[in-house]
C-alpha cells in the first residue's frame, strides 16, 4: 500500500536529528583514543555529512524549506552512553527512513533513490556503531548502587506520604497545592477518588470525594476546578466517564457524561488552553483494536463494549479466534475490530464515526457545551499541556503491549505535538510507524496486517520515542531560569507493572529530541527513600520547584493502599 505523501514535518524533524547526531559524531571522535578505531569513526561523520545534504536534497524536492539548525545539543556523560545514544536514534531514523519506502512513497517517486540512499548510509552506521559497542566496556554509573539517582546541582525532599493511587496535582490562584487520589490501578477493585488539599508542612486536608475511579485529571480554573474521571466500575455499555466542574466550596457539577472509559483505558489529563476551552483525553479500549481475552476483567462487566472511531473506517474484514472464556459451549469465537467481543467484521465493513469514540482528544467550553473531537488515532494519551513558549498543545501517548489477539512488539511511547483535526495513527500505526513495520511482529504470532483499507493521513512523527513500557506520563515545561533547563519537558515515567522499565522524571529537549535522566529510582519497587513510580512531574507557578507525583505500589488495595507521595525537587 503506498500513499504518495509525507507526514507533516517529518523530513524537518529527521534534518534536525540527523544534525544533532553529526555533532555528536565528532564528540565520539573527540572522545576515542584507540588508534585503531580512527578510521572507522571518521567513516561515520562522512557518512552523517552525506546524509544532511540528501535530506537538503529531498526537502528541497518537496517545496520544503528546512528549519535552523538546533543551537546545543547534550553531550553524553562517556562513550558508552554517547554510543548507546547514537544507536537509539540511528535506529529510530532508520526505521522512519524505510516506512517511507514501505508506505508513504509509490516506487516511482521521485524521492526513492535518495531515501534508499539514506537507507544504506544508516544501515552502515549501525554495523560501524555495533562494533564500537562491543570495544568499549561499559563505564560504570557510579549512581547506580545508590537508593536512587538525581541530577547533581538538585535536592530532593519529601513533601508527605500515604496516599493512595495519587494521579495529578494543580494551584488555585493563592498557590495552593491540590491533589487527587485516583481511586483505582491496574490491579485492584475500582473505588471512589478523592481531591485533598495538601499545606507547606504536608498536612493532608480532604476536599472532596465520591469521584468514579480514576479519576486522572485535575486543573484550576478562574475558580473551579475541572475533574476527568474513569468510573470504570460502571456497568455501562455506552460510556462511563465524565467531565466534572467543582466550586471551591466542593459543590459539583457534571459538564461532560457518556465517556467511553470502560476498557483498558480511561480519562487522561484535563487542561484549559489559551482560547480558554476545555482539552481532554480519552484513550483506547483494547491494546490494538481488538476485543480479546486480555480484555476480561472489563469485558464480564460490560460485554458490548469496544473500540469506537472518531471517524469513518473502512475495514479489511481481518477477524482473530480466541478460546471463549464467557460460555463454556462455545470454544471458540471471531471477533473484528471494533466490535463487541465473539462479533465478526465484514471486509468491506464501514464503521461509523461517532463524536463519542475512543483514542481521543475533546474540546469543549467551559460548561461542557459544543464537544467536538480534536485529535484522534491516539491509544492512551494520558498526558497533555500547552507551552507556555509557543501555546502548541502537546500529548504523551502510551505504546502498545504484546499481549491480546493482536500482540505489538517493543512500541515506544510518544510525545506528540497536536494539531487540530489531526489523525495519529492508532490502530495501524504505532510511534508513526505502519504496523507492519518488522520491529512490532511478535516471534511466533500470525503476521500483523492493517484493519483498515484506507487510512487518514498521518499527522506526523512523534517529537521524541521514550523507551517502551515505561508509561510515560504527566508532564510540565521548565520555564524558571534559576531551576535551569528552561523550555525542555520534564516528565514522570510509572513504569511497567513489573517495575523493570521507567520508574523515572525525564527532561526533555524538544528541538533535538535529546532525553536524560533526571531522577530515577535504582531500586525499582522496593524503594524506600525516594519517588517509586513517578507518574507526574508538575512545577510549582513560580517554576522553581518542580513536583513530583508518586503513584506508590500497584496492584490490590491492601497492598498498596498508602504507598503513594508527594516529593519537590529544587535547585541547592
Amino acid at each position: 500500500m503506498y500513499n504518495g505523501y509525507l507526514p507533516n514535518e517529518m523530513i524537518d524533524k529527521e534534518f534536525r536529528w540527523e544534525y544533532v547526531n553529526y555533532g555528536l559524531y565528532h564528540q565520539l571522535n573527540e572522545l576515542n583514543n584507540d588508534e585503531r578505531l580512527h578510521s572507522r569513526v571518521n567513516d561515520l561523520v562522512k557518512m552523517q555529512e552525506a546524509q544532511l545534504v540528501v535530506l537538503q536534497q529531498t526537502s528541497t524536492g518537496n517545496g520544503l524549506r528546512l528549519r535552523n539548525y538546533p543551537e546545543y545539543y547534550s553531550a553524553a556523560k562517556n562513550t558508552s552512553e554517547l554510543l548507546k545514544e547514537l544507536l537509539k536514534r540511528e535506529n529510530e531514523l532508520l526505521l522512519e527512513y524505510k516506512s517511507y519506502r514501505s508506505y508513504f512513497l509509490p516506487p516511482n517517486a521521485f524521492q526513492v533513490g535518495q531515501i534508499d540512499e539514506l537507507i544504506s548510509n544508516k544501515e552502515n552506521q549501525l554495523q560501524i556503531l555495533t562494533e564500537l559497542s562491543q570495544c568499549y566496556k561499559c563505564e560504570k554509573d557510579q549512581y547506580v548502587r545508590q537508593e536512587y539517582f538525581l541530577e547533581s546541582g538538585y535536592r530532593l525532599e519529601k513533601i508527605t506520604g500515604g496516599l493512595t493511587f495519587p494521579t495529578v496535582i494543580t494551584f488555585d490562584d493563592q498557590g495552593n497545592l491540590f491533589l487527587a487520589e485516583a481511586g483505582y490501578a491496574y490491579g485492584a477493585e475500582p473505588g471512589e477518588g478523592r481531591i485533598v488539599q495538601i499545606d507547606a508542612n504536608g498536612e493532608i486536608r480532604p476536599f472532596v470525594g465520591g469521584f468514579g475511579g480514576p479519576v486522572t485529571g485535575l486543573t484550576w480554573h478562574d475558580g473551579y476546578f475541572y475533574v476527568a474521571e474513569g468510573a470504570i466500575g460502571q456497568n455501562a455499555n455506552g460510556g462511563c466517564g465524565s467531565i466534572i466542574k467543582v466550586s471551591a466550596n466542593g459543590s459539583k457539577e457534571v459538564i461532560v457524561t457518556n465517556l467511553r472509559t470502560c476498557g483498558d483505558h480511561f480519562t487522561g489529563d484535563i487542561k484549559v488552553g489559551p482560547d480558554n476551552m476545555i482539552y481532554f483525553t480519552v484513550g483506547s479500549a483494547t491494546n490494538s483494536g481488538v476485543v480479546g481475552k486480555d480484555n476480561l476483567s472489563w469485558v464480564e462487566r460490560n460485554p458490548q463494549f469496544h473500540d469506537v472511531p472518531a471517524r469513518d473506517y473502512v475495514l479489511n474484514g481481518k477477524n482473530f479466534l480466541t478460546d471463549n472464556p464467557l460460555q463454556e459451549d462455545e470454544e471458540v469465537v471471531e471477533t473484528g475490530a471494533f466490535k463487541p467481543f465473539g462479533v465478526k467484521s465484514e471486509d468491506g465493513e464501514v464503521i461509523k464515526g461517532n463524536l463519542y469514540a475512543n483514542g481521543v482528544l475533546y474540546r469543549c467550553h467551559l460548561d461542557g457545551s459544543n464537544l467536538e473531537v480534536y485529535a484522534d488515532g491516539l491509544r492512551n494519551p494520558f498526558g497533555l499541556s500547552f507551552s507556555p513558549f509557543n501555546n502548541k498543545l502537546y500529548v504523551t501517548d502510551n505504546g502498545a503491549d504484546d499481549r491480546g489477539s493482536r500482540p505489538i512488539n517493543r512500541d515506544w511511547d510518544n510525545f506528540w505535538e497536536i494539531s487540530q483535526n489531526g489523525w495519529y495513527g492508532w490502530p495501524d500505526f504505532y510511534s508513526g510507524l505502519p504496523v507492519t513495520t518488522p520491529r512490532f511482529q511478535v516471534e511466533g504470532k500470525p503476521r500483523l496486517s492493517f484493519l483498515m483499507k484506507r487510512h487518514p493521513k498521518l499527522a506526523g512523527q512523534p517529537i521524541v520515542r521514550f523507551e517502551p513500557h515505561t508509561s510515560s506520563n504527566k508532564f510540565s515545561f521548565s520555564t524558571n531560569r534559576e531551576f535551569g533547563y528552561t523550555g525542555q519537558v520534564f516528565v514522570g515515567q510509572l513504569g511497567s507493572m513489573a517495575g523493570d522499565s521507567g520508574l523515572k522524571v525525564v527532561r526533555v529537549n524538544l528541538e533535538t529530541g535529546q532525553i536524560r535522566d533526571f531522577y530515577r529510582n535504582n531500586r525499582g519497587l522496593d524503594a524506600q527513600s525516594g519517588p517509586i513510580r513517578p507518574v507526574g512531574a508538575i512545577f510549582n507557578p513560580e517554576g522553581n520547584q518542580l513536583n513530583v507525583v508518586d503513584f506508590g505500589l500497584m496492584g490490590p488495595r491492601e497492598k498498596s493502599a498508602g504507598t503513594g507521595s508527594l516529593w519537590r525537587i529544587v535547585k541547592e
